[in-house]
């Protein structure tokens, strides 16, 4: 049987396709590829709603993971992010690989800490930056992987990129060498991180893309001295697109103005109504004894007073209709050039992300509604894909049937269904 690895490229768009076959090592992944281009994406469009559609083939109402973040808005320093598989609700990919006897292995995937593979290193980090990582990726990593990460673990600087992939990509190739897993999951987030810095169609991005080649070519003479990249299926996808970002929207600022939350030195101390930062949407929160059409109201005149900045008030009725569901009463769409900031202390509703450098690099940012801006490809290699297949358009639950089907396995109980792109 055929080896599978998959590569998620964070923030990897359609517009992407000719700068990977242009390089010199995922440009030889892409010779005989299938792709499909413009795939549709889940709402909101960040990173760990979208890796969990990826890895489970099911919208966020079903999986579980409506954000990137838990809901803390109390918590002291920084919120946890939904790094593990516990908090899925629906089978994985990695589920039913080792239900079909294959041996398997996630790599920073997020939302796969104690995935259950055989060998799984978590994305995760630890509170601080100067606090020793070993805790916190023994909580997310399999035993049988120990001995990788303590080699590998001075490769990370906290959550920083290129760092991480850096380390990422070495844990990788030592798995393959050492285990040669039938099946591995691996993600790569330099290329966000620097969309997020640039912007979405920078020329400077070159240089991020010509990381990823290198990291991409560690990978492929592992593969090479295990067996041979003929005999391996290679996925490469992208999880979401992002879009320009101008202006940065102060939604929990003005709570604070209308007295739904309270705040001291920029910590919540209080709300009675908090918006969770999504990037470019927002998940509003309400305490059980707010009156729900009340803030309705008052979010529509939010709407009315600052139409630059709320495009769209969605009831949860209407988000539950886009597949999205949460402990959460209203969410938020931004308008063209706008993202949500968490900050509670500013004085004015909205700042050019230029003055916010501070905060967050938002020169582009995501999480808005799937069908805005430019969007993921689902590109597919090997002996099991049908070279030179292109299809116009596909979702992102059709992406782990595909994969599946790749695997000869049949899955039951996913939203999508596999693309035409396999044997």
């Amino acid at each position: 049987m055929n080896r599978t690895l998959v590569i998620s490229i964070d923030a990897l768009i359609t517009a992407d396709i000719p700068t990977l076959q242009a390089l010199p090592n995922l440009g030889r992944v892409m010779k005989n590829a299938a792709y499909a281009k413009d795939i549709l994406c889940v709402y909101p469009t960040l990173t760990y709603p979208c890796h969990t559609t990826i890895a489970t083939g099911c919208y966020p109402d079903r999986h579980g993971i409506p954000n990137n973040e838990r809901f803390q808005p109390l918590a002291a320093g920084r919120a946890d992010w939904y790094w593990f598989r516990r908090d899925i609700r629906v089978p994985t990919l990695i589920d039913f690989a080792k239900a079909n006897g294959l041996t398997t292995a996630t790599i920073t995937w997020p939302v796969m800490g104690d995935s259950g593979a055989d060998y799984n290193i978590g994305e995760i980090w630890a509170p601080r930056e100067e606090d020793d990582p070993t805790p916190w990726f023994r909580q997310a990593n399999s035993p049988a992987a120990a001995d990788i990460f303590e080699k590998n673990k001075h490769l990370l600087c906290w959550m920083k990129t290129p760092q991480m992939d850096e380390f990422a990509t070495q844990c990788a190739v030592d798995l393959i060498d050492c285990h040669r897993p039938d099946f591995m999951m691996l993600h790569w987030s330099y290329l966000d991180h620097q969309r997020h810095r640039l912007g979405v169609h920078s020329e400077e991005l070159s240089r991020a893309f010509r990381f990823l080649d290198q990291q991409a070519g560690l990978v492929l003479e592992a593969l090479e001295r295990t067996g041979g990249i003929g005999n391996t299926n290679i996925v490469l996808l992208g999880d979401h697109g992002q879009l320009p970002c101008e202006e940065m929207f102060h939604i929990n600022s003005l709570f604070r103005d209308m007295g739904w939350l309270t705040q001291r030195d920029g910590a919540v101390t209080g709300y009675r109504v908090y918006a969770a930062q999504c990037g470019l949407s927002a998940q509003i929160y309400l305490q059980p004894d707010m009156d729900r059409q009340e803030v309705y109201q008052a979010l529509l005149k939010l709407q009315r007073d600052y139409p630059r900045y709320i495009q769209r008030v969605f009831t949860k009725q209407e988000a539950e209709a886009m597949h999205l569901r949460g402990e959460f009463d209203f969410v938020l769409e931004a308008g063209d050039g706008v993202t949500f900031s968490k900050l509670t202390d500013q004085d004015r509703a909205a700042a050019p992300v230029s003055e916010m450098r501070a905060y967050k690099l938002s020169a582009a940012n995501h999480g808005h509604l799937p069908e805005k801006g430019d969007k993921p490809p689902f590109i597919v290699c090997g002996p099991d894909a049908k070279a030179g297949k292109i299809l116009e358009g596909g979702a992102l639950v059709d992406e782990a049937p595909t994969i599946l089907r790749m695997m000869g396995i049949s899955p039951t109980g996913m939203d999508g269904t596999a693309l035409d792109l396999v044997k």
